[in-house]
């Protein structure tokens, strides 16, 4: 179900992540964005076994906002997919690298995180693969 109440001021942010051991241990850092985003009506067996390896939290870069930002979304075993938390430290150079030099297509607007984002997330996450 999504909860729409959620708005840009009652998402998680960076401090609020930091304290929250259920979703640190559940960030997916090299999820793709692509199979996330995919009708699971049109998945093959292997793309939804593979999805499955990806339930939990992934970063994403969106650009349908006024500037660019980093965003977490919490992807559940349904189709059902909620944007739950948004960083705003991330140095904005670093979104805009990664969106004129994407690691894969957009989707509606979205963007994968580049590698220069996946070690930044590490260090300020304290996170390791």
């Amino acid at each position: 179900m999504v909860n729409e109440d959620i708005n840009i001021f009652s998402m998680q942010k960076l401090k609020d992540i930091k304290r929250r051991p259920d979703i640190l241990s559940n960030i997916k850092l090299n999820a793709s964005l692509p199979l996330i985003m995919k009708s699971r009506f049109q998945m093959s067996k292997e793309e939804f076994e593979e999805l499955q390896k990806m339930i939990g939290y992934i970063f994403y870069i969106e650009t349908a906002c006024e500037k660019p930002s980093l965003m977490l979304m919490k992807v559940n075993k349904s189709d059902i997919a909620d944007t739950v938390g948004i960083i705003e430290e991330i140095p904005e150079e670093m979104l805009q690298r990664a969106i004129e030099n994407p690691v894969h297509p957009p989707v509606h607007g979205m963007y994968g995180i580049t590698e220069e984002i996946k070690n930044w997330l590490r260090k300020e996450l304290n996170l390791s693969d």
